[in-house]
């Protein structure tokens, strides 16, 4: 601040920071008050919308735009300043030419001793230093908001303290926190100024080289510095926001707001700060921190194999309806953005605080992250962690099945047993594909509570293990004829010998008998012997008259000319359940 009261010496010079006025970070923005200070200044003087002079100390308000107005005539000043001064000094011999401004205008004249590579050579280091400064200041900014923020924290667990008697060393455990984070950043901010000054300063070595060797010699200070301040930046951009300190902070505030909330409906009387005085002001919406991301170890995904010979036929019994498809293959999921500012990871984890309830409604945060492709549901079988990714396609919530699959940075993560139902009826799908034909996808209903109903919703979701994931289509019984039907859903061995049953007890239960187009039943061996078997058939034809001893347990409701035109391809075995999942 002495600084900028003395300032005003060198109208070339910004009178805060002291650094020459440019035309990208560092132009001269006009106060309201009439004093010039650079752009770089003034967002750093920014203060919940107002910035007060340096000079005068008068407080203005910041324009609708967010930055003051250049000042056109001072820079117009600098450039004819400058000019003169290189014009002069391109004048005097070279023994005359000595100090700051001189070695510039040598360096912009081609200095001589230097080839014009290594002048093209240095010129493109000028570049890449200035590019290196402006990514410093732009960290330095992020840094000062993030700060702000944690700041505005700490008064607020400060607070809390003062009001929660039962929440005393909670909070004050959560400020600890919050002043080791500012500490961090403090540190780093430290670090960083400290690279950029290094970095103005090799900048001047660029401009003084007086033949290849010296010239040389700029360049490894260039190279030297330059790769301390990208390792300074990149460990910024790495380790802030810290992911843990937010969420604990964060949780500890929200639990001691509802205490409060609590304790002011019997001390109304004698309560002067309000509920809002306790939101922290970069958080509006507080959302209902529930579950934290955890973050678990994915094993690999084995490809099944492919069938080969075609199975006996079976007969159907069961009840689908159409069903359309909609292609969702397997994506690899986003990671976090490189680009983004502390500030925006800073909001991303916040927003994975998110409950189911926010799921379910579409909340905006909900959907951010949904379009993002950072949901994911969670399941524990045998000791084994396995996720299931969560899309939104056309306004719907569809859960594919689990697998073994890393998860990416920064998701939110619900357990499968919040957005899942324990059993029908419910909706599921089943995607299927085939050589020559798109991934379409095939919706069915399920009926109430029936044995092979429940077994083919774990099998679509892989909640006990196995899934119809990665199966193929086995056969089309009577093809052609009455009652046609598709047989599919051996997860054991793919080619139709296997007895699929994940659940006892499958023939036993309230089954609708039919033989509709879509209906999706129940098979039975047609060796009796071997008695019921856990394949599943979609009639793609009328069947023959009520048959009673077929079990629907489902109607296609969506797709149904899907699996029609799967029954018509040249080798059923060829199509594929390339994924399955539930309808949320």
């Amino acid at each position: 601040m002495e600084a900028a009261v003395k300032g005003g010496d060198n109208p070339e010079e910004c009178p805060v920071c002291l650094t020459d006025f440019d035309d990208t970070v560092q132009r001269p923005r006009s106060l309201p008050c009439g004093h010039t200070v650079c752009t770089s200044c003034i967002d750093k003087l920014k203060e919940q919308g107002h910035v007060a002079c340096p000079q005068c100390r008068v407080s203005h308000a910041v324009p609708e735009g967010g930055e003051f107005p250049v000042c056109y005539i001072a820079e117009a000043l600098i450039r004819t300043m400058r000019d003169a001064k290189v014009a002069a000094a391109a004048s005097l011999p070279p023994s005359a030419r000595k100090g700051k401004g001189a070695a510039r205008a040598a360096g912009k004249k081609k200095v001589l001793g230097l080839s014009k590579k290594m002048c093209s050579f240095l010129e493109e280091q000028e570049a890449t230093v200035m590019d290196a400064i402006a990514t410093c200041r732009e960290v330095e900014s992020q840094l000062d908001q993030y700060k702000t923020t944690l700041t505005g924290w700490g008064k607020q667990q400060r607070q809390l303290e003062d009001r929660l008697q039962g929440l005393v060393d909670q909070s004050k455990s959560a400020r600890e926190i919050v002043e080791l984070e500012k500490s961090h950043v403090a540190a780093k901010d430290g670090e960083v100024k400290k690279g950029r000054q290094e970095l103005q300063a090799v900048l001047e070595t660029l401009y003084a080289p007086a033949t290849d060797q010296e010239a040389g010699v700029a360049v490894a200070e260039v190279f030297c510095c330059l790769g301390k301040v990208e390792q300074v930046v990149e460990e910024c951009q790495e380790g802030f926001p810290d992911a843990s300190a937010v969420t604990t902070v964060r949780k500890v505030r929200v639990a001691s707001s509802v205490a409060l909330e609590a304790a002011q409906a019997v001390q109304m009387a004698l309560e002067t700060v309000t509920k809002e005085d306790l939101q922290p002001q970069s958080d509006p919406e507080e959302a209902r921190p529930q579950s934290d991301p955890e973050e678990v170890r994915p094993q690999s995904d084995p490809e099944e194999a492919r069938p080969q010979s075609d199975p006996e036929e079976a007969r159907p019994q069961s009840d689908p309806e159409e069903a359309r498809p909609q292609s969702d293959p397997e994506e690899a999921r986003p990671q976090s953005d490189p680009e983004s500012t502390i500030m925006d990871r800073l909001q991303l984890i916040l927003m994975l605080s998110l409950k189911a309830e926010d799921l379910r409604s579409l909340t905006q945060p909900a959907k951010s992250l949904l379009q993002a492709g950072l949901v994911f549901a969670v399941h524990q079988v045998e000791g084994q962690c396995r996720h299931a990714r969560i899309s939104l396609e056309a306004g719907q919530l569809y859960l594919h099945a689990l697998k073994e699959q890393p998860l990416p940075l920064d998701t939110l993560t619900l357990q499968v047993s919040e957005v899942v139902p324990p059993s029908p009826p419910c909706t599921v799908f089943l995607d299927l594909s085939w050589p020559g034909s798109t991934t379409r996808r095939v919706k069915i209903h399920l009926s109430p509570d029936t044995p092979w109903g429940r077994q083919f919703l774990l099998l679509c979701t892989g909640q006990r293990g196995p899934s119809y994931r990665n199966t193929s289509l086995l056969g089309v019984g009577r093809k052609g004829q009455q009652g046609e039907f598709v047989r599919a859903g051996d997860y054991e061995s793919n080619d139709g010998e296997g007895d699929a049953i994940l659940l006892s007890d499958l023939d036993k239960g309230e089954y609708r008998t039919s033989g509709q187009p879509g209906d999706v039943c129940g098979l039975v061996w047609n060796d009796p012997t071997r008695g019921v078997c856990g394949l599943f058939g979609i009639y793609t034809k009328n069947g023959q008259g009520n048959d009673k001893s077929t079990k629907v347990f489902g109607e296609v409701v969506e797709g149904l000319p899907v699996v029609v035109e799967a029954a018509q391809h040249s080798n059923i075995r060829e199509v594929t359940v390339v994924d399955c999942g539930v309808v949320l």
